[in-house]
């Protein structure tokens, strides 16, 4: 969502860990961290790093092998964005480790939306019958619970994977660090106190998912003033769209719980929304 530094280094890998692999309890795998890319999965992965009550590791996808699984067998695994996984060791981590997943997006689809998959294939999304979705589909099945971002979510997949029963999952939703909710608190109430900008935020976006043009062409259409925010820091974001009458957000396919929204409606934001965003009804 928004971009901080996206070049990893050995000291970025450093300072994203206190513990080292071997002494820590839970492991957190994931694509990317809020040190590299301040998104809201990676905001929400972070808040829960913070509030672990146990010895916690970061560790990049991309960077899992069969020594780091070997060496991990008595850990506890929690998986997030996983597009860099090698799905050769699936059957590895489903055999051998005791892990979790909190799903942000649909993995089952090669493209992580099934909108999108249509668009780009002019196919409906098939992914499910693929070897891809069978593979997944068989991660999902072994992880001991799975977490969504929203209902319209967890109804999506069940459609495709019926094991994946309420029994075995839960609705998680955004996660907000503590301090991060405090920040927001302080700018609903001095927002209480000046007299807001009139105009609409729209987020410019390179994410096709979010729809900037097409949600910039409505706008004009509508004739609603509006500004675009984009290459701010995280708490820049809250700041400035908290000098805002509302945000307009249309994402173009189901977008599982956009962060942006809980956020603007936290600072007391009005809201224009469309049926793509997935947490509304909640």
């Amino acid at each position: 969502m928004f971009n901080s530094n996206v070049f990893e280094t050995q000291e970025d890998d450093k300072s994203r860990n206190n513990n080292t692999f071997e002494e820590s309890n839970v492991i957190f795998v994931s694509d990317m961290f809020s040190d590299e890319y301040a998104g809201g999965a990676e905001l929400s992965t972070e808040a829960l790093f913070k509030t672990s009550c146990y010895k916690t590791y970061k560790l990049k996808t991309s960077e899992l092998n069969e020594k780091l699984i070997s060496e991990g067998i008595n850990k506890v695994w929690v998986f997030f964005n996983f597009s860099q996984l090698n799905y050769n060791l699936l059957p590895l981590i489903v055999s051998n480790c005791q892990y979790f997943i909190v799903e942000y997006d649909y993995k089952f689809c090669r493209y992580r939306s099934i909108e999108l998959h249509e668009k780009t294939t002019g196919k409906k999304c098939d992914c499910t019958q693929t070897e891809y979705g069978k593979l997944t589909s068989a991660f999902f099945a072994g992880a001991e619970h799975v977490f969504w971002m929203s209902d319209l979510q967890k109804k999506r997949y069940q459609r495709r994977y019926t094991f994946l029963t309420d029994e075995k999952t839960s609705r998680l939703s955004s996660i907000f660090d503590v301090e991060d909710l405090e920040y927001i608190s302080r700018l609903r109430k001095a927002r209480e106190n000046v007299k807001v900008k009139k105009e609409y935020v729209l987020l410019n976006s390179n994410s096709w998912i979010k729809g900037t043009e097409e949600t910039r062409s409505y706008l004009r259409e509508q004739q609603i003033n509006f500004v675009e925010l984009s290459g701010l820091s995280y708490h820049e974001m809250l700041r400035s769209l908290s000098e805002y009458t509302g945000l307009v957000f249309m994402p173009l396919g189901g977008d599982t719980c956009p962060r942006i929204v809980i956020e603007a409606k936290l600072l007391g934001l009005k809201l224009i929304l469309n049926d793509n965003v997935q947490h509304t009804p909640e």
